[in-house]
């Protein structure tokens, strides 16, 4: 399939050279990591959002300036978290050859096909959740 490259082509790109060049993946992009490994990573990503929602709520937090010279402290709020969920989502599409602009047109294409709340499933029937 031939397309043009876009947004999600460029960070995919950016998040590999970063990897490379921080010891997380082969010179040549490869990795030795497995595949169940990537969805044990992702997943605890994914769990790092709801311990950043436990201690912060939806507020943005950065942890202190523990350098000297500038350097500014991580952020481990939600929208980091979210954001590291993204980062290896595109690492690992990356490394196993899944295309995510593909994906994401052929999946919403049948969204748009299910039924209203398709099925009508939730965890707690009745309840919204407060924020």
């Amino acid at each position: 399939m031939n397309r043009e490259p876009n947004l999600l082509d460029h960070m995919q790109n950016e998040v590999r050279k970063l990897n490379i060049n921080k010891g997380w993946r082969e010179p040549d992009g490869s990795s030795l990591t497995t595949f169940g490994e990537y969805v044990a990573l992702l997943h605890s990503e994914v769990s790092e959002i709801l311990e950043a929602f436990r201690d912060y709520r939806l507020d943005p937090h950065t942890t202190e300036n523990l350098e000297s010279n500038g350097i500014i402290g991580k952020p481990d709020d939600v929208g980091s978290e979210f954001a590291d969920v993204f980062i290896r989502l595109l690492d690992m599409a990356d490394i196993f050859g899944i295309d995510l602009t593909y994906e994401y047109k052929r999946k919403m294409a049948y969204n748009w096909t299910r039924r209203y709340r398709h099925g009508g499933r939730t965890l707690s029937p009745g309840h919204e959740m407060p924020f």
